[in-house]
Order: C-alpha cells, then sequence, then structure tokens
C-alpha cells in the first residue's frame, strides 16, 4: 500500500472512531450493502467495492454519507486493500482521489468540480456591474 493511501487509511480510521453510527445509519448503510449484494464487509472484493462506488453514484449519495459509509466499512472490517482501492478511486474523473475529495478538498466526489464557465461568469459579472444607462 502507498505510503499516502496508508495516511488516508488511517485518516478514515480516525474518523471512524469518532462516529457513533445510531440504527437509522445501520440501516442506510445495510441499504446500500444489500444492493451491492455484500453479506460480510469483511469478505469485501475490490469487485464489490466497484460496485458499491457505482450504487452511491447512482444514489447521488452526499459526501458526508459516502464518508461514513466508508467508516462503517473500516469498523466492521473491510480488508486494507478494498479501503485502499475506495479511497484511491476518482468517481467523477477530475483527477482527485476519494479521499482528496473528502478529506482535503470537502467537495463531492460524485461530481467534477467544474470552474464556472466563462458564460456563466460573463452573465454573473455583467449582471454584478451598475447599468449606467438607466435614468430615473
Amino acid at each position: 500500500m502507498a505510503k499516502t493511501t496508508h495516511l488516508q487509511v488511517q485518516e478514515l480510521s480516525r474518523f471512524a472512531q469518532e462516529q457513533d453510527f445510531n440504527q437509522q445509519y445501520r440501516q442506510y448503510f445495510g441499504d446500500v450493502w444489500d444492493e451491492v449484494g455484500v453479506k460480510d464487509i469483511s469478505r469485501m472484493t475490490i469487485q464489490d467495492a466497484e460496485q458499491t462506488l457505482k450504487v452511491l453514484a447512482d444514489s447521488e449519495a452526499s459526501p458526508q454519507f459516502i464518508k461514513s459509509l466508508l467508516a462503517q466499512a473500516a469498523i466492521d472490517g473491510a480488508s486494507p486493500q478494498v479501503l485502499e482501492y475506495f479511497l484511491s478511486s476518482d468517481i467523477d474523473d477530475y483527477g482527485r482521489t476519494l479521499a482528496q475529495e473528502l478529506f482535503q478538498d470537502q467537495t463531492n466526489p460524485l461530481e467534477a468540480d467544474t470552474p464556472l464557465s466563462s458564460s456563466k461568469a460573463q452573465v454573473l459579472s455583467s449582471s454584478l456591474q451598475p447599468d449606467l444607462e438607466w435614468k430615473i
């Protein structure tokens, strides 16, 4: 496991230890695992992790939910290889890993973080400038 990814797994583990998942959270997480077909998180494969990411993307899960789901997986014994796969994935093809987006950027790893398009920026900038042609 690469040093950076190892540190990210440690960061996820620390976050997991800080959580107090109530039954409602566990039910939400269970719904995801059921949809993926994971019966035992400690036996989850990379293919299960790939499918989990697809389910999360299709459901438009929030960054906090994804982070909590992964923390719960860590608590329930997901292997370091599976956690590494999750954390090093780049679901939105933005060039930042899931771990970077969740822990550093605090952006949504399911959506490309594109800058404001120039046409939108133009509309915003023109709307912010006073219109000197108006007369009262």
